[in-house]
């Protein structure tokens, strides 16, 4: 049996596609609760476990660390406002008390990252940082990303429903999943945010907890001129939606990166 050896030529063709593929395939963050719709007790409140979803496979693929986040916020009701930090026992995780009724909105920072890749003596090296000081790079990014999550506890007001926090790229919900009865059909409307502001034509992925093992979308919609997407919530369950904005790098960046990758994802649960 024979078998082909690619020419040098090929085979740096070869590590340029992988390092291609690395970036392209990026993992993603969101936030996983152990009850979406916990039952709330006047005299104990209501509980619920928060854990980081990590990687393709939704709801659980990579482990994380209680390191790897900059900032994990609590939003009551009431708008009151908490930073919480991960368990670092076991698996990274947290289990909040809910002391009010009505919805609750979790949001996360992941810290930031860079990664490069660059030619060197033939071969593609691939590192964590910036292409500064790096001669003949392949590719060289700067990526953050953000997640949200809403948890009802009881019943109650969704007041907070579109609570901006303020995200370099944000999903913001302005339908209360909660409320949807008809998931064989019901709408569910959300606005994009990227510094504050609408992004337009932007797409957006939805699935729902066992569509799919991989990053595979049950829905795909786009923003409107508003930065506002309709999507058709077909199933009961917990969902995660998810969009990407990817960018030349800003005059800020362009000496660090030549791209700017930003992520963000929501989940929730339809009754």
């Amino acid at each position: 049996m024979k078998f082909f050896v690619p020419q040098k030529s090929c085979l740096l063709s070869m590590l340029f596609s992988v390092a291609l593929s690395a970036t392209a395939s990026a993992h993603t963050l969101w936030i996983n609760c152990t009850d979406y719709t916990p039952d709330f007790s006047v005299h104990s409140g209501a509980k619920t476990k928060i854990y980081m979803g990590w990687g393709h496979h939704f709801p659980v693929d990579s482990f994380v660390k209680a390191e790897d986040f900059t900032s994990i916020t609590v939003l009551s009701p009431s708008s009151k406002t908490e930073n919480v930090t991960l368990e670092t026992t076991g698996f990274a995780a947290k289990q909040l008390s809910l002391k009010e009724e009505g919805l609750y909105v979790i949001a996360v920072t992941r810290r930031d990252a860079y990664n490069t890749s660059y030619r060197e003596n033939g071969k593609v090296v691939l590192v964590k940082g910036t292409k500064e000081g790096r001669k003949d790079v392949v590719s060289s990014t700067y990526s953050q990303q953000f997640a949200k999550s809403l948890v009802l506890s009881g019943t109650g007001n969704a007041d907070n429903l579109s609570h901006a926090f303020g995200h370099k790229l944000e999903i913001i919900p302005l339908t209360n999943p909660y409320a949807i009865t008809n998931n064989r059909g019901g709408e569910m409307l959300l606005k994009v945010l990227f510094n504050g502001k609408p992004v337009q034509h932007k797409k957006v992925y939805a699935m729902y907890e066992g569509y799919s093992n991989d990053d595979a979308a049950s829905c795909t919609v786009s923003t409107d001129e508003k930065g506002i997407a309709k999507l058709r919530i077909d199933h009961w369950g917990v969902w995660v939606v998810k969009t990407k904005l990817e960018l030349p790098a800003s005059d800020a960046m362009k000496e660090k990166v030549n791209q700017e990758n930003y992520f963000a994802s929501l989940t929730f649960s339809v009754p």
